[in-house]
């Protein structure tokens, strides 16, 4: 990807309307998919002149095809950025400055993870939502095989086992392919950091680090024992735990919500339970998405109408009842009904407190290529049995040639 110049002008001014073209991954999503355009397309009230128009891209091909399009000057108007995807764009001058979109009033509700969509003292987008990690489970694959919800790992392992032996099902599930690249290092880094360690430290990076070593053995562990689904994407191990065929997961907030919306197998109220994280530490990993307009987007001046209109105190309560079960970029709060409804959620909002992104501090630009030599060195381990330690001294010698 280069550098795409200053992007042209703005386009018609937003009171003509136009087309405004979103790109998301989340609208595949089902139920939480849909929820989240009827958020979104309330501007349609605003402006009636406007067509927004849908531009779904499956998760782990996401990035992969923005980067294309975005590199050719072309695209859609307004996007969801990973955090791990927008300092590669920042860099390359592919997102419009929205410093200056927002009302005083409206920049006053914004809370501290809109800083993290700054890049050199610029605001480049808003926060869309954090999503956080935890550990939850089917209350009845549980039950039926006569385990409690574990606290550690020795328990978590010992659970899955009970699980698939009485039950004849996975009795545990998470990502571990690197087909599945960008949302594997988020959600893997959850191991690292809840045994202490992380991917860097006072502009070092610390890869091969002895709590990194510890999360990854502990990793193999899991993946060795028999009671992992082991060979499922997530879309397929979700969709297992959606029909009650899966025991115990780590996995996002907005994953959970997704499976247990309306499910009558797996109801949210009743059938879902959840815990911090069994590991020795407090840290989690979290996953911030941003919204952002392309710097060569055909209708820029329509696009920031709609950020304006979004990030108004009406819009942004729609925003927060769609994405309940995460923390968005505003104080707007879900309603309380949906908590009653999901009891499961403020396990995953107290985690805020100790959770961290996967862009590598001091070399966030360079945290793609180190993502994947570390993933690389892992799939060895869980593959071809490679120890944890030499795996990780291996990703630590290559990272470092590109520092």
């Amino acid at each position: 990807m280069t550098a795409c110049g200053s992007g042209g002008g703005e386009g018609k001014p937003a009171a003509e309307g136009g087309q405004l073209v979103f790109a998301n991954f989340q609208w595949l999503e089902p139920n939480r998919g849909e929820q989240l355009w009827k958020s979104v397309t309330g501007y349609q009230q605003a402006n009636p002149k406007v067509t927004m128009k849908q531009q779904a891209i499956t998760r782990k091909d996401y990035e992969s095809t923005l980067k294309t399009q975005m590199g050719a000057r072309s695209g859609p108007d307004i996007l969801i950025v990973p955090d791990t995807f927008f300092p590669e764009l920042a860099q390359n001058g592919l997102l419009e400055p929205v410093g200056d979109v927002l009302t005083a009033e409206d920049k006053g509700r914004l809370n501290h993870s809109n800083k993290a969509a700054e890049y050199k003292g610029e605001q480049l987008a808003y926060a869309w939502e954090i999503v956080n990690y935890a550990l939850f489970w089917n209350k009845g694959l549980l039950d039926e095989a006569g385990v409690k919800p574990p606290a550690d790992l020795p328990g978590l392992v010992a659970a899955a086992k009970a699980i698939k032996d009485k039950t004849g099902n996975p009795g545990f599930a998470v990502r571990h392919q690197i087909n599945e690249e960008v949302p594997w290092w988020i959600d893997f880094s959850n191991w690292p950091y809840g045994f202490g360690g992380g991917w860097s430290r006072a502009g070092k990076l610390t890869i091969d680090s002895p709590e990194n070593v510890a999360a990854v053995t502990a990793y193999k562990e899991m993946y060795a024992s028999g009671a992992m689904s082991v060979g499922d994407d997530a879309s397929t191990f979700r969709s297992k735990f959606k029909e009650g065929k899966i025991g115990m997961m780590i996995d996002n907030s907005s994953a959970l919500f997704t499976m247990v919306s309306g499910n009558q197998v797996v109801p949210s109220a009743s059938g879902v339970g959840a815990s911090r994280l069994p590991f020795p530490g407090e840290g989690s990993s979290h996953a911030s998405f941003f919204v952002g307009i392309n710097k060569n987007g055909k209708n820029k001046a329509l696009a920031k109408d709609w950020l304006k209109w979004f990030f108004s105190a009406r819009a942004q309560e729609s925003a927060a009842a769609a994405l309940g079960a995460s923390v968005i970029g505003t104080d707007a709060q879900p309603p309380g009904t949906f908590l009653t409804e999901n009891p499961w959620v403020e396990t995953f909002r107290k985690q805020s407190a100790n959770s961290a992104d996967a862009v590598i501090d001091g070399f966030e630009t360079k945290t793609p290529q180190i993502r994947r030599i570390v993933l690389q060195e892992i799939e060895k381990v869980l593959v071809q049995n490679e120890d944890p330690a030499a795996a990780l001294k291996r990703a630590q010698q290559e990272a470092e040639k590109l520092a």
